[in-house]
């Protein structure tokens, strides 16, 4: 296995390129006081990031099951391992000194202008850089959004020069299970709380809500607006475990055929400790299979089609909420 290296841990570093400096004119450069600046664009998921306590187990789950390869260009970040599903999205992985594990660290959505989306949130009061950005040392721009009753979210743009574009055509080996991030799944308490700026000030849609029983909603498909990518919250009304944290806080692979997907796992070794759940058929009309890595961080192979070309009806139960809150 290669060594935990990429072209710049982004998530590590991002805290350094939000360290902003006013040096030029960067894309979309500054607007006046009497402009009301409008939403730009999200064009994707880009990545999520997770704790793990076992890093190098952890990535064998990524790299010797699921086909994938640690991305490394000689610089060494560390601390940070990334995986490329493809030349715009990858998962994080961070090791977990203070048993944080099954916690989503972040997510972060891809824009194809960091700073008209600062300038758009500070204009709207959000805790956001208040001086324009410049490149990170990932070569970069990013800056973090605190949401309330939410994970972090991250706003990206990949520039030219950044360590992402670096690394395009390298560590996509071909036997991936697939090469497509679906969706980010993240733990929310109350979706009352998130849903003002996940609507109204990104731009997300519902598409559709379902449960395990049909009078409550636990799980909120959002369309992302310029992308057919999704976020997913995850409802609960209970603190929950660490295991139920592991299944709550999740990444979405898509392919295209599910029982070809499972052929491809069931010619390689699964690592001790870490689960296939099988060929299920999820809530909302669409096959899937639940892998677990050790500590039970859970990631979805879902085929990219309703069976039958038939998609679940929406849930009209009560969507669940942390019990101090109803």
């Amino acid at each position: 296995m290669k060594k935990n290296v990429l072209p710049t841990c982004l998530s590590l570093l991002a805290m350094v390129s939000t360290s902003v400096q006013a040096s030029g004119q960067l894309p979309g450069g500054d607007q006046t006081p009497h402009q009301t600046p409008q939403r730009p664009r999200i064009t994707g998921v880009s990545h999520a990031c997770f704790y793990t306590g076992d890093m190098a187990r952890t990535a064998a789950f990524f790299t010797d099951y699921l086909g994938y390869e640690i991305a490394g260009d000689g610089l060494s970040i560390p601390a940070c391992t990334i995986i490329k599903f493809n030349d715009r999205q990858f998962i994080e992985l961070f090791p977990d000194p203070e048993n944080r594990r099954n916690n989503a660290m972040h997510y972060c959505l891809e824009t194809d202008d960091t700073e008209a989306w600062r300038r758009y949130l500070l204009a709207r009061g959000y805790d956001v850089p208040k001086e324009p950005l410049s490149p990170g040392r990932t070569g970069n721009l990013n800056f973090f959004v605190p949401v309330p009753g939410g994970v972090t979210f991250e706003i990206m743009q990949y520039l030219p020069g950044g360590m992402i574009a670096a690394t395009n055509g390298k560590y996509l080996p071909a036997g991936r299970v697939t090469d497509r991030l679906g969706h980010v799944g993240f733990m929310v308490d109350d979706m009352d709380k998130v849903n003002p700026f996940y609507t109204e000030v990104i731009g997300l849609r519902e598409t559709w809500r379902g449960g395990m029983r049909p009078d409550i909603v636990q799980w909120v498909h959002m369309k992302l607006p310029d992308s057919p990518n999704t976020v997913e919250y995850m409802l609960y009304d209970s603190p929950p475990s660490q295991g139920a944290r592991g299944v709550m806080n999740h990444i979405c692979l898509l392919v295209s055929d599910v029982d070809e997907a499972q052929r491809i796992l069931s010619t390689r070794t699964l690592p001790e400790g870490c689960r296939n759940a099988g060929i299920q058929l999820g809530a909302d009309n669409l096959r899937q299979i639940n892998l677990y890595t050790h500590e039970g961080i859970r990631v979805e192979l879902v085929e990219d089609h309703y069976v039958n070309g038939v998609p679940a009806p929406s849930s009209t139960g009560r969507p669940l909420k942390m019990a101090a809150n109803n």
